[in-house]
């Protein structure tokens, strides 16, 4: 598999529950998700069947959160959506039939499971299965689960676009880690290379839900026809390739480990995720729109936001960073990283961060 192995093979969040972990820093996330949880409850009350969950011949519903990472926002996420469907079932006079809830844990291989489930909360509700497997593919059987759910992850691309790493190609992005402030070609190459990926994305998904399951999905998203480089995301980026740069005229990394280390994240808008699902045909659109992520901050972002930010960054791309640069760089990269942004705070501020989370619903045919 070459390339696309080794960007899979450095995706997992930070393992462990130690104060650098991924469950320990993924508050950001949290809050996030948590914009969520009335939209996904409204889409389960009103777009999901009742029948198409309980029935005679069958009273274990199926859930499946892709990218499920080390906990706990994915059990916030799944008793939420437990709720929500007991509610629907009561409300359907169907509850008397005490369906059992079945819950398929899936990130990839190298994923720290063991974390995730020594902490399963003790009172849950469902029998927890953890499922390795880029969810690129298929990862569960067919027509096997009643609602799938991924948050904060379907961004993530399957690897970085084979171009920006030619260097005989105009898609070559030497100097930066990301497309941001890059040029069209670069561009070009991440969003094909996120439109090759959710095809696959959604054949696999179209196959694993049963006919009237839900597809529920929230991701880094963009206004349609608005430059990332407008992102506070941005900002960030560019500040990374300025610290590679910078330490690489220190002596501590080489030009061409810089030249070839790229985020491999795309950040979709509405339109280009409709016409993905339209080309596909398994699914109807139930709910497709762009939310602000940090409705939750009601004030100016201080200096110690930037840093709380940084600390879920070096989290969620540590190992990005540890596979590429080596693990004995990884504190310096984000020290310096965390006080150039820090520098940057009102900028930060200044720039777009509205409807920059995407959120979109599907049913299956």
């Amino acid at each position: 598999m070459g390339k696309v192995e080794i960007v899979l093979n450095s995706l997992p969040m930070s393992g462990g529950d130690g104060p650098n972990s991924y469950s320990k820093n993924s508050h950001f996330q949290r809050r996030a998700a948590s914009l969520l949880k009335d939209a996904i409850d409204k889409l389960i009350m009103e777009k999901l069947d009742a029948k198409t969950l309980i029935s005679d011949s069958n009273t274990t519903i199926c859930i499946a959160d892709l990218g499920c990472a080390t906990g706990p926002n994915t059990f916030f996420l799944v008793d939420d959506i437990i709720k929500s469907i007991e509610t629907t079932l009561e409300s359907n006079s169907l509850k008397t039939k005490q369906p059992e809830f079945l819950v398929f844990f899936n990130d990839l291989p190298q994923n720290d499971f063991n974390t995730l489930f020594t902490s399963l909360p003790q009172d849950r509700s469902y029998f927890a299965v953890g499922v390795p497997g880029s969810f690129y593919g298929r990862v569960l059987p067919e027509s096997s689960v009643h609602i799938v759910v991924t948050v904060g992850a379907t961004h993530w691309l399957s690897s970085v676009p084979k171009e920006v790493l030619d260097k005989s190609s105009k898609a070559w992005n030497k100097g930066k880690v990301h497309y941001a402030n890059a040029a069209e070609e670069v561009v070009k190459a991440y969003k094909e290379q996120f439109g090759r990926d959710m095809e696959k994305f959604l054949e696999a998904r179209a196959k694993e839900l049963v006919s009237g399951g839900l597809l529920v999905v929230g991701m880094c998203g963009i206004p349609k026809g608005m430059s990332f480089s407008n992102l506070s995301d941005s900002i960030m980026y560019t500040s990374m390739a300025d610290v590679l740069i910078q330490m690489q005229f220190q002596g501590l990394i080489s030009e061409e480990q810089v030249d070839t280390f790229n985020i491999p994240i795309y950040s979709a808008s509405p339109e280009e995720v409709r016409i993905l699902v339209e080309t596909n045909g398994s699914f109807t659109v139930e709910s497709m729109e762009l939310m602000d992520p940090t409705a939750w901050l009601k004030r100016e972002m201080t200096m110690e936001d930037v840093r709380q930010w940084m600390l879920c960054i070096e989290a969620t791309m540590g190992s990005l960073f540890n596979n590429h640069f080596g693990e004995h760089l990884l504190d310096d990269i984000f020290d310096r990283l965390t006080a150039k942004l820090v520098g940057l705070t009102e900028k930060i501020e200044s720039s777009y961060r509205e409807k920059v989370m995407l959120f979109f619903a599907l049913k299956r045919k």
